[in-house]
């Protein structure tokens, strides 16, 4: 797999912020530090050795990737009773992405939001996925690969992308967990154009959530529920919070000034 002209233009190196030499399935920057093509898929993550949190997580999604989307569906059929399909329908619904941008979309797991925003953006829109699991992205390859989807390994706290590069960036699931949340969300904001839509969401708890035995084996299933949220930045415009799926996460919709 080779990545379209544009997204070339606009891949830089995470360290750095310098643009690099694509050379084959090598991207090279002026040092010779080279960033590898691994089964179609760029990994360019920063920095080389993860620590804290973040290994901590990526080692469980490594393990969990193949059997990801059916835990979730199972474990939010029994202590929600929902189906988490129609409700990740029902998040990506809400965000006013307009047909035909360039949308990059961080932490896309196992894939289980590309249906969605894929049918959002439209056949000619531009979508790109990144996220610090391998495993994750070979899930989107096999089951997602009709959806022509740019797949990309980094690092949500270190994006290897010029500023100001898409028209809209889609977040939901994980940046709870980083070890820098207010890092990962400036990132966001940056590689985001003037006025461009930013979405970021996470599992928290409504406040008017029972304390019952649900809540507090959901927050030892996922101890994201229990942690602050991210703050928002003073770079954003016509910040809108609401709850979604149904009080157990909340959904953050802006536009970069």
């Amino acid at each position: 797999m080779s990545y379209p002209n544009w997204l070339n233009e606009i891949i830089r190196c995470p360290e750095t912020g310098k643009p690099l030499k694509a050379s084959g399935d090598i991207y090279v920057r002026e040092d010779g530090k080279q960033y590898k093509m691994i089964d179609g898929i760029l990994s360019i993550v920063y920095p080389d050795s993860l620590s804290g949190e973040d290994a901590q997580m990526n080692q469980t999604y490594e393990m969990l990737a193949p059997f990801y989307d059916f835990f979730e569906r199972l474990t939010w059929k029994i202590f929600i009773g929902s189906n988490i399909v129609g409700d990740r329908k029902d998040v990506v619904s809400q965000i006013g992405f307009e047909p035909e941008i360039k949308l990059l979309e961080v932490s896309p797991g196992s894939g289980v939001f590309q249906n969605a925003l894929r049918e959002k953006v439209g056949s000619k829109g531009e979508i790109v996925s990144l996220d610090l699991s391998m495993n994750m992205l070979r899930q989107c390859q096999k089951k997602n690969s009709e959806l022509n989807i740019n797949l990309m390994h980094g690092n949500a706290q270190h994006l290897p992308f010029a500023d100001n590069s898409f028209d809209g960036l889609f977040h939901f699931g994980g940046v709870n967990l980083f070890n820098d949340p207010n890092q990962a969300i400036r990132e966001f904001i940056r590689v985001v154009k003037k006025d461009g839509l930013v979405s970021w969401g996470d599992e928290r708890f409504s406040s008017d959530y029972p304390n019952d035995f649900r809540k507090s084996l959901l927050s030892k299933l996922n101890p994201g529920f229990l942690k602050p949220m991210p703050e928002t930045p003073e770079s954003v415009y016509d910040v809108q919070m609401q709850e979604v799926y149904k009080g157990h996460a909340y959904l953050i919709t802006a536009r970069k000034k």
